[in-house]
């Protein structure tokens, strides 16, 4: 037992800035944690890129030094701080590709894919279309709204409406006190985007940003 113990505990300090960097990035986008073989191999992904990182950076500072340029001594500690700075850099880097689709646009435009960096076709609709929208509910009713959070799956979570109006049968909005409303994202048959020139009825105020969520 103890020589297992011995044999896990420095591999895991190796994998150790690859799962920080998971860690980032699943806590700031909404993906679904894989499971623990999953996150397994992405920790190992991460920390090929942050070693190989760190590696191009001791090379660098030897370099340095054999020219005459000293600047400090290259010990478990420096390698420790780079791999920790390292893995930061790349869990925002990797929420900030993922978040935007920057990355993945780049290649739809030269047809390298046809995908988005989104973790469904459910957030990519609403991260994509900064607009009102109609949620048809189970029991028939409609309600118009702004969508100020989703939920990041159709089947769990809870739609947060600003400036809601139940819809009549005729499709005009009625009148409703409240500024938010919250419903159950199983209460809800389907969604639907209004167009880009509909939602006057429940204008937004002109300091309200339409892509706050985004």
């Amino acid at each position: 037992m103890d020589d297992l113990v011995k044999e896990v505990i420095p591999l895991l300090q190796y994998l150790i800035p690859g799962f920080l960097s998971a860690w980032i990035f699943y806590s700031l986008t909404a993906f679904k944690r894989p499971d623990t073989f999953g996150q397994i191999v992405q920790a190992l992904i991460f920390t090929f890129v942050v070693q190989g990182a760190v590696l191009a950076v001791r090379s660098l500072c030897l370099w340095v030094g054999s020219k005459g340029l000293s600047i400090g001594q290259w010990d478990a500690r420096a390698e420790t701080a780079w791999a920790s700075a390292f893995s930061l850099m790349l869990g925002l880097l990797a929420c900030y590709l993922a978040t935007g689709d920057k990355l993945h646009a780049w290649l739809r435009k030269r047809n390298v894919t046809k995908q988005s960096s989104y973790p469904s076709e459910w957030f990519c609709a609403f991260a994509q279309y900064a607009r009102f929208i109609t949620l048809h509910l189970n029991d028939e009713r409609r309600v118009l709204g702004w969508p100020v959070e989703w939920p990041r799956e159709s089947v769990s979570g809870h739609f947060v409406m600003q400036y809601p109006r139940w819809l009549n049968d005729d499709g005009q909005p009625a009148s409703y006190g409240a500024e938010f409303l919250l419903i159950d994202s199983a209460n809800v048959k389907w969604v639907e985007f209004s167009p880009t020139s509909e939602g006057s009825a429940c204008r937004l105020p002109e300091h309200h940003n339409p892509c706050q969520n985004i």
